[in-house]
């Protein structure tokens, strides 16, 4: 087991295109870490650094202590599960999961064989062990995958979306194998990937990245419930946090939030947790809210006072246990600049990340055997968000005895103790 340090990591590019811009991020011995963020953030190319597929610019990468920029991939002494599982297809379970001790050498067939069976037992493969690939389904070829790493027993694991060839169900089972497995084993463990619900429900602590360059690193319900920024914000969350344009005022109960024709008195708890709040009176700020702090105000037990607001419903997505209505606010679309996902990195690396993901590739095989800062917005810059939660329409995940439907008029309650503030300029959040 080892800790993994990024000091400063940077990677350009020959193009000039700089991909992870001064990563700084610490892994504790026997912590799952995910890197998540848009595509094209840089995630893929900041682990690809630490498994030597890539050289880094600039910046130290350290495992169990020991500086490793100059260290072969396959001296690195870590294992890594690639998205397209890369299994030799002529080959059986059992041969595929003990390649890697035979290409490495100084295993014994005997010590193979058992880290082979204990591995395979582990993942319930055993009845799998003569199959070749094709007879297997996409959930045990990535079990499959993920055992070739074990018998390994690698300091770390770095694993590259390894499930996004997957359904969605056969996601949700493995996403719990993964976690009960990094668990029982206790290797540290870098996890990549672009879906944010696996991030939270997997990580001991997430790192959202964006352009390259580290947001916020936190435990998942910290950056649920204290984003530093627009982006984490509206990243984390499904459905993405409701933000809307608004003013700070002064009202009869306290400080009040208005946008549009609505007007929400600012809860104690929210002015507590966010001081800078004060130095915005009568300017502009930019309100969360999240759709599971609306609730359809007839189904409310209690109805505060300043805590209503009006809406149109527009669409109604029934989930069962729960029902999103989409609803119109009568305020225009808020464009804040540079919360678009662009893409910043994985085309200059796509072509290595393809490499490496192939079984037959050397260095593929070498892999295998081998708090936040950042500026959100840039205010010069004229382009648009593209389909995030930045916009006249918001959604509340709302009880689903509700009778609204679309075209009905809406009473929605707002959890006033749950809102959120930022500066519109910076896209920084105003918590203290």
């Amino acid at each position: 087991m080892a800790t993994i340090v990024l000091e400063g990591i940077t990677k350009r590019f020959p193009d000039g295109t700089t991909a992870v811009r001064s990563l700084d991020l610490a892994i504790a011995d026997g912590e799952l870490m995910v890197l998540v963020g848009p595509s094209g953030c840089g995630k893929t190319t900041a682990l690809r650094m630490v498994a030597g597929l890539e050289e880094a610019t600039e910046g130290t990468i350290l495992i169990g202590g020991r500086a490793v920029n100059d260290v072969e991939p396959r001296d690195r002494d870590i294992a890594m599960v690639f998205q397209s599982y890369a299994l030799y297809p002529h080959l059986t379970v059992r041969q595929n999961m003990a390649f890697s001790l035979k290409y490495r050498g100084g295993s014994g067939k005997d010590e193979i064989k058992r880290r082979v069976d204990e591995a395979a037992r582990i993942l319930e493969l055993e009845p799998l062990l003569e199959r070749k690939p094709r007879q297997l389904s996409g959930g045990q070829r990535q079990r499959v995958a993920m055992g070739r790493a074990i018998v390994r027993q690698p300091q770390a694991f770095l694993m590259d979306e390894p499930l996004s060839n997957l359904d969605a169900k056969l996601r949700v089972q493995m996403r719990a194998e993964i976690a009960r497995l990094q668990r029982s084993l206790g290797v540290t463990t870098i996890y990549v990937t672009h879906d944010q619900t696996e991030a939270m429900t997997l990580g001991s602590r997430v790192a959202v990245i964006r352009l390259g360059e580290l947001q916020q690193v936190a435990p998942p319900q910290e950056l649920y419930q204290r984003p530093v920024n627009l982006f984490v914000a509206s990243f984390i969350g499904s459905p993405a946090m409701n933000l809307v344009e608004a003013s700070v005022e002064r009202g009869d109960g306290g400080p009040q939030v208005c946008f549009g024709p609505h007007r929400l008195t600012i809860g104690e708890k929210a002015v507590r947790e966010h001081p800078g709040l004060e130095h915005y009176l009568g300017r502009q700020v930019v309100c969360g809210i999240r759709p599971e702090h609306l609730e359809d105000a007839s189904l409310a037990r209690d109805t505060t006072p300043g805590s209503v607001i009006d809406v149109s419903v527009e669409l109604r997505e029934e989930l069962g246990s729960e029902v999103d209505l989409h609803c119109a606010v009568g305020v225009a679309p808020l464009h804040l600049a540079g919360l678009a996902d662009e893409d910043a990195d994985e085309t200059a690396g796509a072509a290595g990340q393809a490499d490496a993901a192939a079984p037959a590739d050397a260095a593929g095989e070498a892999s295998a055997a081998g708090a936040g800062r950042a500026p959100v917005a840039d205010p010069s810059d004229p382009a648009a968000p593209a389909g995030s939660a930045l916009a006249a329409t918001i959604v509340a995940r709302v009880d689903p005895r509700t009778a609204l439907g679309v075209g009905d008029r809406a009473r929605l309650q707002v959890d006033l103790a749950a809102l959120h503030f930022f500066d519109p300029a910076t896209g920084t959040s105003l918590r203290g």
